[in-house]
């Protein structure tokens, strides 16, 4: 009797949601193997994109110009594990110093001037989707990546994976090495200009053409963080309810129903120890980085910002010479999302000031069999 009550019953949303969580943790369980035990922060790192987002060793590499979507770009491992047929971006992979496999993704105009987008805590590239599929992908070439420790990148065990500025803009200069020798902009978000920031201390400035902060956590400025919640937690109810307050608190009006939703399941997918150990020791020192700044950037803040305050912007404008901070009102922490209209346009306007004073940008290489 009961399982014909059971046969005939209907399933409650709340399974589904349980059910993706779980394989969502079955994909990326905290004790998943990592790679062998952290290597100490490198200078170089591979400059080739794997062909498809597998990380497989024998996986074959081409440069991310040549990389391909479609059957080319998908793993020959039989549908289960293929990429769909055909796909908004071409699929691609860079390996890290400290060995990392980072996925990346490249949307529109191939011969474009390559914008390098970062996202911020939590997220992934698919928070950039306003970008994308916007009118930007018609003129420029737009680069996204996750982060390590978030979407489809790796996310090892290790606290100094995360703990280390020094780690994440290494990651950042493999993704720029993949591009040969053009001179991008990098628009920062949040974390994500902290990564810039510490590419700065590492690299300098001279491979890229300008900069932008998207309410950035650019300086080990504890007053303009108001803090975030506890994502971290070893308790499974604190974090889930931390989760959900931080999606909350990145907008003045937080999207609705699928949006959310969506952006809530990719929020899942990081793992506790990279929540927990991110920012212990991420910032420090990095002023002067900014301050030797001399590249064009912009600074966007969302003024009414629950997450980092305006004043961040501010204290790291007054740092960066010539730098120009605009602010949008009645706006949270996702400025990019919530006014997307009025964000692109401001980045069309900051690409086409940069390719101005730069000049026509660097051929991109050709191999050739002829010595």
């Amino acid at each position: 009797m009961l399982s014909v009550r059971m046969a005939h019953a209907r399933p409650r949303p709340w399974f589904f949601i349980a059910l993706a969580l779980s394989a969502l943790a079955c994909a990326h369980p905290e004790g998943a193997a990592s790679p062998a035990a952290p290597p100490a922060a490198a200078t170089g790192a591979s400059a080739s994109f794997a062909s498809s987002a597998s990380s497989a060793s024998s996986a074959p590499s081409a440069s991310l110009a040549s990389a391909t979507v479609g059957d080319a770009g998908a793993p020959a491992t039989g549908a289960r594990d293929a990429l769909p047929a055909t796909l908004p971006y071409t699929p691609s992979t860079v390996r890290t110093p400290d060995g990392l496999t980072i996925a990346v993704q490249t949307w529109g105009h191939s011969k474009g001037t390559p914008i390098v987008f970062v996202h911020g805590l939590a997220q992934s590239h698919l928070s950039w989707g306003r970008q994308t599929s916007s009118e930007l992908a018609r003129d420029f070439r737009l680069v996204t990546y996750d982060l390590r420790g978030h979407g489809d990148s790796d996310k090892p065990l290790g606290a100094a994976y995360y703990e280390e500025g020094r780690r994440w803009g290494d990651e950042l200069s493999a993704v720029l090495d993949a591009l040969g020798p053009s001179r991008p902009v990098v628009v920062g978000w949040s974390l994500g200009g902290g990564v810039i920031v510490n590419y700065l201390a590492a690299h300098g400035d001279g491979r890229l053409s300008g900069i932008v902060f998207v309410d950035a956590v650019t300086r080990a400025d504890r007053a303009e963080l108001p803090g975030v919640p506890p994502i971290g937690s070893p308790d499974l109810a604190t974090r889930v309810a931390a989760g959900r307050r931080f999606l909350l608190d990145c907008f003045a009006v937080p999207p609705a129903g699928e949006a959310f939703e969506t952006m809530l399941a990719y929020n899942a997918q990081v793992p506790r120890h990279v929540l927990a150990t991110t920012f212990r020791s991420f910032l420090e020192g990095t002023d002067p980085a900014l301050a030797a700044t001399r590249v064009p950037v912009l600074l966007v803040h969302g003024t009414e910002d629950k997450l980092v305050k305006v004043g961040m912007s501010e204290k790291t404008a007054a740092l960066v010479p010539g730098a120009r901070l605009s602010r949008y009102e009645r706006t949270g922490h996702a400025p990019f999302y919530e006014q997307a209209g009025r964000f692109n346009s401001e980045i069309a306007a900051f690409m086409r000031k940069v390719e101005t004073e730069r000049g026509p940008t660097t051929p991109p290489r050709v191999s050739s069999s002829n010595p």
